[in-house]
């Protein structure tokens, strides 16, 4: 389904009846900024919880802005 500026409103009502059937949903975000942060092995080592490693991943990311207007524009829904 494409899901536009125009049709958003008539759109909506099933995109919340897929999102509350789906078992997994993963949204594809385009950000401003990832490719300037620092290497993933230069934050993290082997011995990090997954706890220890979002946090440290993410603290970089804080002020990174999410880009509406991308190419890429995905909503999946499983």
């Amino acid at each position: 389904m494409e899901v536009t500026r125009t049709n958003f409103k008539e759109c909506l009502s099933h995109v919340y009846s897929a999102i509350d059937e789906a078992d997994f949903l993963a949204i594809d975000g385009e950000f401003s900024g990832i490719s300037d942060g620092p290497s993933v092995s230069a934050l993290t080592n082997g011995l990090d919880t997954p706890e220890e490693r979002y946090v440290k991943l993410k603290k970089p990311y804080n002020n990174v802005v999410s880009l509406p207007h991308t190419e890429a524009r995905r909503l999946n829904l499983f």
